[in-house]
């Protein structure tokens, strides 16, 4: 289990030097589906670009963006 957070303190180099598996579980947990919601403004010609792109490949929006973050 990941130590909590303290926020507002400088985060320590352990925390920092996370492997890349170790963050990809931390992301993606092996227990169900455990999504949250994120909210965010681009601009609108992003956004039709993304839709765009999204649609000549014939995927999804939410799946091509977890890909790109």
């Amino acid at each position: 289990m990941p130590s909590p957070v303290e926020w507002g303190k400088r985060p320590s180099k352990k925390a920092s030097a996370a492997s890349p598996t170790a963050l990809d579980s931390f992301v993606h947990p092996a227990k169900g589906k455990a999504l949250r919601r994120l909210n965010l403004n681009i601009p609108a010609g992003l956004h039709a670009r993304i839709k765009a792109q999204c649609a000549l490949e014939g995927r999804d929006m939410t799946e091509v963006l977890i890909e790109m973050l």
